[in-house]
């Protein structure tokens, strides 16, 4: 899953660094086994070696960014998460989140059930988190603890 933009020929998905999925990492929630979490990664500028982001908008308006997970260990996803966000125009963006479960999660495309509609994304140093019932979300820039001295 994790590219680094490491290689000679390197080029970002479809010319946007924005749907260049970095890192995932999955654990369980510390104190509640019976909770997940979730972090995915993407690159946050169009340049490979931008010192910082060269966007307003830290990820492609219209992409659908998905996390599938198989539960029983047969290879074929049992449950997933969507993810696509919008540009309002104003210089904000807003995501949107599905969950899909069962023969849906194998699928690529917009179905399943809305958890969340037009969260807000974080592109300034406040952090917004949504929450909705037992989920909460977080979407925007952040710095990296990975970087070079």
């Amino acid at each position: 899953m994790s590219h680094h933009a490491s290689g000679p020929n390197f080029i970002f998905p479809r010319g946007d660094a924005r749907l260049d999925m970095t890192d995932l990492y999955a654990f369980t929630k510390p104190g509640d086994p019976n909770k997940s979490i979730l972090i995915l990664n993407v690159h946050p500028s169009f340049r490979l070696d931008s010192p910082e982001p060269t966007t307003t908008e830290p990820f492609k308006p219209g992409a659908l960014y998905e996390i599938k997970i198989d539960t029983n260990g047969d290879a074929v996803a049992d449950l997933g998460c969507s993810v696509q966000f919008s540009f309002s125009g104003d210089g904000k963006q807003t995501a949107t989140v599905r969950r899909l479960a069962g023969a849906l999660a194998g699928r690529v495309g917009d179905d399943g059930e809305v958890i969340v509609q037009q969260a807000p994304v974080s592109v300034g140093k406040e952090a917004y988190v949504t929450q909705v019932g037992d989920f909460r979300f977080f979407f925007g820039w952040r710095s990296d603890p990975f970087f070079s001295t």
